[in-house]
């Protein structure tokens, strides 16, 4: 089941598919495989899905596997050599290659195994031009990667080592939003927030919460809740 922001409406798609297959196809077609974070939100789920009578996907994920700067991600591309099994896991399979065959990804041990490394340089591109939080959402992915994202702790060093002392004023735009169905936040890839650095260590809330997010550039780069229709300036990576 997806659903699509903006509307709150979600969708039955009686297609069968995976759950990863699934979770391509919500995001290419509306916003994201539907979650569940409360008893209403259940009784919706339900309603839309009454019709069903075979059990359907929904946004939720368990297994154990992360990059290796502490973000997680719902993608997967697993090669077809080996699937790994989150409940059976085979010993030490707990490192990954890409198979230059095909593109994906294949698991590998750890012990011994030696082949070519491919490194990942972050960039960030503070833009001084006013814009909404959407404005500035469609020209980072027009001409970088997307809006900035902090997803780690790690992650808030590498913006203060860019930032200190040059200046750049804030609140600015980072690719933070919340939902205005479900009222949890997102990054702008869809993917939820995990760690978070916000002001009073406080997630905002509806409905009285603004549901764009901003970053302070001064000592603690916090988080806060703007008016999405406000004009800032806003930071893109990539």
């Amino acid at each position: 089941m997806c659903y699509r922001e903006g509307s709150g409406d979600s969708f039955l798609i009686e297609q069968n598919m995976t759950w990863y297959e699934a979770q391509s196809y919500c995001r290419e077609n509306y916003t994201d495989l539907v979650s569940i974070r409360n008893e209403g939100q259940k009784e919706e789920v339900k309603n839309k899905g009454m019709n069903s009578t075979i059990p359907y996907w929904i946004g939720l994920l368990y297994d154990d596997w992360e990059w290796s700067d502490g973000g997680r991600s719902a993608y997967r591309d697993w090669s077809t050599l080996y699937v790994p099994n989150v409940y059976y896991p085979i010993a030490e399979q707990n490192h990954t290659v890409l198979n230059q065959t095909d593109k994906t990804i294949l698991t590998v041990g750890n012990g011994g195994y030696e082949d070519h490394t491919l490194c990942s340089e972050v960039r960030i591109h503070n833009i001084g031009e006013r814009k909404s939080w959407e404005q500035a959402l469609d020209y980072c992915k027009n001409n970088y990667h997307g809006l900035l994202r902090t997803e780690t702790e790690e992650d808030l060093e590498v913006i203060k080592q860019k930032f200190n002392g040059t200046g750049f004023t804030g609140p600015v735009w980072v690719g933070l939003r919340q939902s205005r169905l479900f009222g949890f936040w997102v990054w702008s890839n869809g993917l939820p927030v995990g760690w978070s650095n916000w002001e009073g260590d406080r997630q905002p809330e509806q409905p009285l919460s603004n549901h764009c997010g901003a970053m302070a550039m001064e000592e603690g780069y916090k988080w806060s809740d703007q008016d999405c229709l406000s004009k800032l300036y806003f930071i893109c990576e990539g």
